[in-house]
């Protein structure tokens, strides 16, 4: 799943301790015992009031402290890590990135530096670069389920590429699981966790112990709706498909989406209920004229009409290929519809 709200709070950052904030006092006021600059001093002195800053509730004027402080003493580890922190806050992630990239650099040896780095890289789509964080994040703190739990959602999200190889796409779906699985033992009662490992397996096509996962996260967190909608297509996977449209029901009274309607149109054609499943279709439709999934279903259900049963229906048949020429011309770049049209072009032999 890799809902991506949990972070880590480095003690260094937005939530500073007392014990820090009163010795970084102590220095700023002079009495760090001569071996600190007047810079270092007045940078020091910066941070301290943009902590107090942040914890009085000013994040501008906490920001303003920050950048004040680092370009007196460019090193400052501590206040490079809090502006990434608020930056991200504002979901700067751009901003953010330039800072956590100087602390990973500076303080190398600290996995929370690694971690930031790599969520701000996957909250920017820079995959790549978010595993490679992730790993050094796990080099030095192994059990940290967040980066377990993130590695494998970047590794499923990298094996959706479409420049990789089927043996590279299921090699990094592969790669995914160990780290989810590690992730939800480490922390076993956290939702994420669970749903991100069932995300995990899906991918690898493990759909029954998917499923396990995903009610266990919603055990946890009943109101996740994404999570609900994972299970739900995983029900379909698992051709569940009475099970499926209870979930799917659920969500439509939650959420009215397009993609929601979809599939419970794809429940009800799962048991066969050609003209229910026809209603959400259009209903899906209704909500978004552009939405091609519902106008290619829709043509699927045509053509299993128009094969059903011994004399075949010709007018079935042809409203399949019109609806999916609707959908060609929305998105043209669909080599399966293309291949069904070709397909049903041609009436079947024997067709009175």
């Amino acid at each position: 799943m890799s809902s991506c709200n949990t972070t880590h709070r480095s003690v260094l950052t937005l939530a500073a301790s007392a014990w820090l904030l009163t010795s970084l006092l102590y220095l700023a006021g002079g009495c760090a015992g001569g071996g600190k600059t007047a810079g270092n001093d007045s940078a020091i002195n910066s941070y301290v009031a943009g902590v107090l800053a942040y914890q009085k509730g000013d994040s501008v004027k906490a920001m303003a402290n920050l950048q004040d402080a680092v370009s007196k003493k460019d090193d400052l580890v501590m206040a490079r890590s809090m502006l990434g922190d608020l930056y991200r806050s504002k979901n700067d992630y751009s901003a953010a990135k330039e800072q956590y990239e100087v602390v990973a650099r500076l303080d190398p040896y600290d996995y929370l530096n690694h971690y930031h780095l790599g969520f701000v890289y996957q909250l920017l789509g820079e995959l790549q670069d978010a595993a490679v964080s992730y790993l050094k994040a796990l080099d030095l703190k192994p059990t940290d389920a967040p980066s377990n739990m993130y590695l494998g959602a970047v590794y499923v999200a990298l094996s959706d590429s479409a420049r990789i190889s089927p043996q590279e796409r299921m090699e990094l779906r592969r790669r995914a699981v160990p780290y989810s699985e590690r992730a939800a033992e480490i922390n076993p009662n956290w939702p994420d966790a669970q749903a991100n490992l069932g995300k995990a397996l899906d991918a690898v096509g493990n759909y029954a112990k998917a499923e396990g996962a995903y009610r266990k996260s919603l055990d946890m967190d009943s109101d996740n709706t994404t999570t609900r909608l994972y299970l739900g297509e995983n029900l379909l996977f698992q051709k569940k498909f009475h099970e499926a449209r209870s979930v799917f029901s659920e969500l439509v009274k939650i959420e009215d989406s397009p993609l929601n309607r979809k599939r419970l149109g794809d429940s009800y054609a799962g048991e066969l209920n050609f003209d229910d499943a026809i209603n959400q279709y259009q209903a899906a439709l209704k909500l978004d004229s552009l939405y091609y999934p519902a106008l290619n279903e829709i043509g699927r259900v045509y053509v299993a009409q128009y094969e059903q049963g011994v004399e075949l229906n010709a007018d079935k048949r042809k409203a399949a290929i019109e609806v999916w020429q609707q959908s060609l011309a929305i998105r043209r770049s669909q080599p399966d519809v293309m291949a069904l049209i070709q397909q049903y072009s041609k009436p079947k032999l024997f067709q009175p």
